[in-house]
């Protein structure tokens, strides 16, 4: 797959991504994480089923699930100005996605939020407002596969929004 698409004629998302000084937060289950376990289909489970899997104590969260192209984006950026929120169900699974992003990311612990309900995520992007107030809000980013967390985020607040395919060429 190679690198994240960054093309020649930017559009304002492009130079947030582009931006060493964009604070990005990222989601982990689709947007860093590959939602692949089975042999030839993505893995979907409703919230409930999902759960009761993850007190089975597997680990879903196998370093090569990471996506490769952002593991190299990521590494290209100030680990100072990347975040990671996901919404978990348990302490569990919690810790599993701590042992992921920072073992296939580097993503700082601190810079680890987990959320039950996917509305929290905009909770989320203002307590790192609080601690980088310098930054505008337009210049902190949710990136996400999910279009109704998007769509919260923009409809509520003045941070920026970017869905995954703004990655992909």
């Amino acid at each position: 797959m190679g690198q994240p698409y960054i093309g020649d004629n930017m559009s304002k998302i492009q130079e947030l991504i582009k931006d060493n000084n964009t604070i990005l937060v990222f989601d982990v289950d689709g947007t860093l994480a590959k939602m692949e376990y089975g042999d030839y289909n993505h893995f979907a489970l409703d919230d409930d089923n999902w759960n009761k899997l993850i007190q089975t104590g597997e680990a879903f969260y196998p370093d090569d699930q990471a996506i490769p192209c952002m593991q190299e984006y990521i590494k290209t950026k100030d680990i100072n100005n990347i975040y990671a929120c996901s919404k978990s169900y348990s302490d569990k699974e919690d810790s599993m996605k701590v042992r992921f992003l920072i073992s296939a990311f580097n993503i700082l612990k601190d810079h680890i939020y987990f959320v039950r309900d996917n509305d929290e995520k905009l909770e989320v992007l203002r307590k790192i407002k609080e601690n980088r107030s310098n930054i505008e809000d337009n210049h902190i980013a949710m990136v996400d596969d999910s279009t109704e967390v998007l769509n919260h985020i923009k409809e509520n607040s003045n941070f920026a929004t970017i869905h995954i395919s703004s990655f992909m060429q």
